[in-house]
């Protein structure tokens, strides 16, 4: 189960990325920025052993949260889903 609350939180991602696993589940979390829906946190996921540099496009999944504490908690909800629904990636 992924438990982020004490690791890592919004300052953080304010700076840098964060990297993850559960079992085969390799995850991403970071901000992400555009003129046109200002600042949100991105949860990009996948299944195998590979680092996300090395890892398809095709074979990854993101989703987008506020970039704020409750986006946070919806982001590792959604994470802990996928991990829950094995190699069946859920969009």
């Amino acid at each position: 189960m992924i438990n982020l609350k004490g690791i890592m939180g919004i300052p953080l991602l304010k700076k840098s990325r964060f990297t993850g696993s559960d079992g085969e589940l390799r995850f991403v979390l970071e901000k992400q920025s555009s003129e046109e829906e200002g600042d949100r946190l991105a949860a990009i996921c996948w299944f195998g052993k590979l680092c996300s540099a090395a890892t398809p496009d095709e074979e990854k999944i993101t989703r987008y949260f506020p970039f704020d504490k409750d986006g946070l908690e919806q982001a590792q909800v959604w994470l802990n889903e996928q991990v829950q629904n094995g190699r069946k990636i859920e969009t």
